[in-house]
């Protein structure tokens, strides 16, 4: 047993955790070995061909609910046909996809990296060396998305990865050929705002260089720690997106470091798209600075990419039964067998005495009926206290959502599993697709019931207790606590981190402060500032979910429980 902490570990080390029961045990022709990351719209599994074949892939799936609309399979479908007309090594390879036993799918190589999300909250902000590596590297991207005839419209740091290779380019869930119709509509646009195009907040009209834009965004994100017109996703960052420059503070902080890279980030951010560079003028630049050829990865980023590239090589040079120690165990199966006479013997015994027990029962059902109250009276008009009601006013034994579990388990359950499994944001397993939901029920499947955890969903409540034909008096519902009934200022899910700003900010410091935990001598100003990510941490922590300081969907869930 001592192989199995040892297989956790690679497992880790590569940038996957372990997989749970409920996990599939074969996608199509791969076969998961850990899980990379979880959101709204499905997961994605590190995973091996079942034949043993070279390579590890990233392998998303998509939950059911939505893998059996025909509009969503058709969006699966065209974001699979824009994946594979793109051909570099600056964008995973796309190595199939299919809909098996329910399960719809796409696997990629899998790139064992950083997003440049993590790396510079984990490794610091890049050098200008290392920025002009960036600059290079993703305008030959671009460059190849141009010649593919391929918008990306959704470039941002959560979609660039680092790896011991380069500089990749991720997540086509919103691209589109650049010869077919927008998706859009007046009014809606898809994409994350701090990085959107100020002609496509403006106009809905996005082109390649509308990529070179974002572009832009996401270098100085690198090299600042800040999008160059505020961190957010509200209509104030779409605002300054549009018709207002970039901050002065952020930009003046990139040019005392490095001024010709701060001119080039400058003209990318241009209002005018034809104002902009071109992708090859990019990589022209970082040749003409000096930094045509690669430069090495700063430490201790260069030191974790190999780390991962490590742990990446050991899984792929495991067979698919070397690998089955990584799952939890399942349950132990419970069917009967055909044994011989003396198992059948001890088999019956448990029937006598179910048929005593029907027995037994039918002289109680006839004792209730012969003394039971009338059905006018008040024991019978009585609610038992089986029945509970949550605070959004819906019985509290369904689940907030409109689909139910087809796994048989306790909702509150597999809303801890999900939580035990979601790591957040931040690695190359970015499944949803902006603007969608981020916290959907689980549909996975298998797996004993669940039983009695109330910590896991919104307005959690306890286990049903079995109705009795003998309550007299009514069992009063239970207070809301405050951190519901007095925090209203937001109801969605949506991330929130340090630095932010707003109604969400108040929501969570109201919440946090009404739950005993400290924001800070300002208290709720709608300011995610050290404070606040202290105290959110702390809650984390005591709630056994992912301590990062940020507001996700698993933790937006467990603020909201009522316990």
């Amino acid at each position: 047993m001592t192989d199995i902490p040892a297989g956790e570990t690679t497992l880790r080390q590569a940038g996957a955790v372990p997989l749970v029961p409920a996990d599939p045990g074969r996608i199509g022709p791969y076969v998961p070995l850990g899980l990379l990351g979880s959101g709204g719209m499905g997961r994605v599994y590190l995973a091996r061909r079942e034949d043993d074949g070279p390579g590890l892939a990233a392998v998303k799936v998509i939950r059911p609910e939505y893998a059996e609309g025909p509009d969503f399979r058709r969006r699966f479908e065209r974001e699979a046909a824009v994946h594979g007309r793109v051909r570099t090594p600056r964008a995973p390879h796309l190595l199939g996809t299919g809909f098996d036993d329910s399960l719809l799918w796409m696997a990629t190589e899998y790139l064992p990296g950083l997003t440049l999300v993590d790396a510079v909250r984990e490794c610091g902000l890049m050098e200008p060396a290392g920025v002009w590596r960036l600059v290079a590297e993703l305008g030959e991207a671009l460059s190849a998305l141009a010649a593919a005839g391929v918008v990306h419209r959704d470039l941002k740091p959560s979609n660039v990865i680092l790896s011991p290779r380069g500089t990749h380019v991720i997540d086509f869930g919103i691209s589109r050929a650049a010869d077919s119709s927008a998706i859009t509509t007046t009014g809606n646009r898809v994409g994350t705002p701090a990085y959107m195009a100020p002609e496509y907040l403006r106009e809905g009209r996005c082109d390649h260089t509308s990529d070179v834009f974002s572009l832009g965004c996401t270098l100085v994100y690198a090299a600042t720690g800040h999008a160059p017109f505020g961190d957010g996703t509200g209509v104030d960052v779409m605002h300054r997106v549009a018709f207002e420059a970039p901050d002065a503070e952020v930009m003046a902080e990139l040019a005392q470091s490095d001024p010709a890279l701060a001119s080039l980030l400058t003209a990318c951010l241009a209002k005018d798209p034809a104002g902009r560079p071109t992708p090859g003028q990019l990589t022209d630049a970082a040749t003409a600075a000096g930094h045509g050829r690669a430069a090495n990865w700063q430490e201790p980023l260069a030191a974790r990419l190999r780390d991962r590239q490590q742990g990446c090589a050991v899984l792929d040079g495991m067979s698919v039964r070397q690998t089955d120690r990584f799952r939890t165990p399942t349950a132990p199966v419970l069917s009967p067998v055909a044994g011989t006479g003396e198992t059948r013997q001890r088999r019956r015994r448990p029937f006598l005495a179910g048929v005593a027990g029907i027995a037994v029962g039918a002289v109680a059902v006839g004792a209730f009926l012969l003394t039971r109250p009338g059905l006018d009276s008040p024991a019978a008009a009585a609610p038992t206290g089986s029945s509970s009601v949550s605070a959004s006013g819906t019985p509290a034994s369904e689940s907030p959502s409109a689909s139910a579990s087809p796994s048989g388990k306790d909702k509150d359950e597999e809303k801890k599993e999900e939580e035990q499994k979601d790591k957040g944001e931040g690695r190359q397993a970015a499944t949803e697709e902006s603007g969608e939901p981020d916290s959907t029920p689980s549909a996975s499947a298998g797996g004993d019931s669940g039983g009695g955890d109330t910590g896991g969903g919104s307005g959690g409540t306890a286990t049903t207790p079995a109705p009795t034909a003998t309550v007299t008096k009514t069992t009063a519902p239970p207070a809301t606590p405050a951190w519901i009934s007095g925090c209203t200022y937001y109801s969605g899910t949506e991330l929130t981190d340090y630095g932010d700003k707003g109604q969400r900010v108040v929501q969570v410091q109201c919440m946090l402060t009404k739950r005993g935990y400290s924001v800070g001598s300002s208290g709720v100003d709608g300011e995610f500032g050290k404070d606040t990510r202290t105290a959110v941490r702390q809650f984390q922590s005591a709630k056994g979910l992912e301590v990062d300081g940020q507001v996700g969907p698993n933790t937006w869930a467990a603020l909201r429980s009522s316990t």
